[in-house]
């Protein structure tokens, strides 16, 4: 996950991995583990790649997103949240 704008961001599975505001051009490596989970403040400034290669945005700037699935294969069709 890199941040092109400044995003409060958690990332958890019953243990919180990340939490605070990525700033511009943070960059944080989420692990291989099931269950992962984000939540966000601003979900447009991140940029979510998986192997280099970027993913479908999971909301615009600004845009509140919760339990937003980190699973590769959602992630990549774009399903990974409910909005």
């Amino acid at each position: 996950t890199l941040s092109s704008s400044s995003a409060a961001s958690d990332v958890y599975k019953r243990q919180v991995l990340l939490t605070g505001v990525m700033s511009i051009g943070s960059v944080f490596d989420v692990p291989d583990t099931d269950g992962l989970v984000l939540d966000t403040g601003n979900a447009g400034a991140l940029d979510i790649t998986l192997e280099g290669v970027s993913v479908p945005k999971i909301g615009g700037v600004g845009d509140v997103r919760k339990s937003v699935s980190l699973n590769a294969e959602r992630l990549k069709a774009g399903t990974a949240t409910n909005r």
